[in-house]
C-alpha cells in the first residue's frame, strides 16, 4: 500500500503506521498496521447489475492500466528498504511456500515466470511427499496434479516468452473475489484494499480476469470459456488501444488453471468429482486429449481421471519423490 500511495494513482488506504511482532523496536508488542477508512462498501459483484458492473469493469481497466505503468524486473513481494526511501522486490511472501526456500527462509526472488512456477511447484511436490499437505486417502492424486503442471510449463507461456530474458512483472492483488473493491452508492471505485499477500507476477496472470468475474459453476465443472464480463474487460482493453491487454485476458485460463488448487488449496476439493473435472479444466486449457469443452465427456471425468492416473503412476514409478510418497501411503493404509 506504501507503494501504491507513493507511486500510483490506484486508490487505495493511506498507512499511518506499522511494525512485524517480530521487530524488537515494536513497544505494542503485536503486529499491528494503522490505516486510513475509507469511505464506500465491499463490491457484491454478483448482486450488481449488468450496468453496474460495466462501470465497474471500465474503472478497473484504468486501475489495470495505472498498475502496468509501474513495472518490475523480478518476481516476489515488495519490501521498504532500511532507510525507508524505497521499496525492493524481494523473496516471495507465500503463506504456503514461506520456509521452502534455502535454509529455511522464502524462494526467491526470480527473474523468469516460469522459473518461480517450477520452483513453487517443487517446493510443494516436497510438502506433500513430508505428509505436509493432503492426506492418505488423496495425497497421491494431488501429487499427481501437481506433478503434471512441470509437463507443461513450456505451454503456460508463448514460446518467445518461456526464453525470455529482460521479462517484466506487475503487482498483482492475491484475492480479487470482489469485496476487495470499495465502492459507493453510484458504483464509483473509492478504494482497493485487502493488498496482504501481493507480490509481482507476470503480464499473463497480473492482467488476466480477476476471479470474481469467472463462471465459478462452468469453471468447476471443467469449462474454460470466459464469462460475458471477462470478455467485456478484453473489449475495453481493445477500445483503449491495448490488444495486448485483452489477450492476457482470453488468454487467461492457462494460466488461472495452473495456479488454481495449487498447493494446500490442491489437496481440499476431496469429492473425487470435483477433482477430476478441475483436473480435465486444466488439461483441456493446454489442448491436451481434449480439444474443446465437449459436452459429452460431462460425467466421464472421474472415469477418465483414474485412467490418466494409471498411466502417471507408470511414467514417474521412479521419480524419488513418488516412489516415497507411495511408500509412506501404503504403510498408512
Amino acid at each position: 500500500m506504501e507503494f501504491l500511495q507513493r507511486h500510483t494513482r490506484v486508490p487505495s488506504p493511506r498507512v499511518f503506521d506499522w511494525a512485524c511482532e517480530s521487530d524488537p523496536a515494536n513497544a505494542v508488542g503485536v503486529g499491528y498496521i494503522l490505516m486510513e477508512k475509507l469511505p464506500g462498501v465491499p463490491l457484491d459483484w454478483q448482486g450488481a447489475t449488468a450496468a453496474q458492473r460495466e462501470k465497474v469493469v471500465r474503472q478497473l481497466a484504468d486501475i489495470m492500466l495505472e498498475i502496468e505503468r509501474h513495472s518490475f524486473a523480478r518476481l516476489g513481494s515488495l519490501v521498504e528498504t532500511a532507510a525507508g526511501t524505497e521499496m525492493q522486490v524481494q523473496s516471495l511472501a507465500q503463506h504456503s511456500t514461506f520456509r521452502s526456500g534455502e535454509d529455511g527462509k522464502p524462494i526467491g526472488p526470480f527473474r523468469s515466470s516460469r522459473e518461480a512456477l517450477r520452483t513453487i511447484v517443487e517446493a510443494h511436490l516436497r510438502m506433500i511427499a513430508r505428509g505436509e499437505i493432503g492426506t492418505a486417502d488423496n495425497a497421491v492424486d494431488v501429487f499427481l496434479a501437481h506433478r503434471f503442471r512441470l509437463d507443461i510449463l513450456d505451454s503456460v507461456w508463448s514460446p518467445n516468452k518461456a526464453a525470455e530474458q529482460g521479462e517484466t512483472f506487475f503487482l498483482k492483488h492475491a484475492d480479487d473475489k470482489g469485496d476487495h473493491i470499495l465502492v459507493n452508492a453510484d458504483f464509483d471505485i473509492v478504494g482497493v484494499i485487502d493488498w496482504e499477500w501481493c507480490c509481482t507476477a507476470s503480464r499473463e496472470e497480473a492482467f488476466a480476469s480477476p476471479c470474481m468475474m469467472w463462471p465459478v459453476a462452468a469453471f468447476y465443472d471443467g469449462a474454460n470459456e470466459l464469462a460475458d464480463d471477462e470478455l467485456l474487460l478484453a473489449r475495453v482493453f481493445r477500445e483503449k488501444g491495448r490488444e495486448d491487454l485483452a489477450r492476457c485476458v482470453l488468454d487467461g485460463r492457462k494460466i488461472q488453471r495452473v495456479l488454481f488448487a495449487l498447493g494446500p488449496g490442491g489437496a481440499s476439493h476431496e469429492d473425487g468429482k470435483t477433482f477430476a473435472r478441475l483436473f480435465t479444466g486444466l488439461k483441456r486449457v493446454f489442448d491436451l486429449e481434449h480439444g474443446s469443452d465437449d459436452e459429452g465427456e460431462l460425467g466421464r471425468e472421474e472415469e477418465a481421471w483414474e485412467a490418466w492416473r494409471a498411466a502417471a503412476l507408470l511414467r514417474w514409478k521412479h521419480e524419488s519423490l513418488l516412489h516415497a510418497l507411495l511408500h509412506d501411503v501404503s504403510v498408512c493404509l
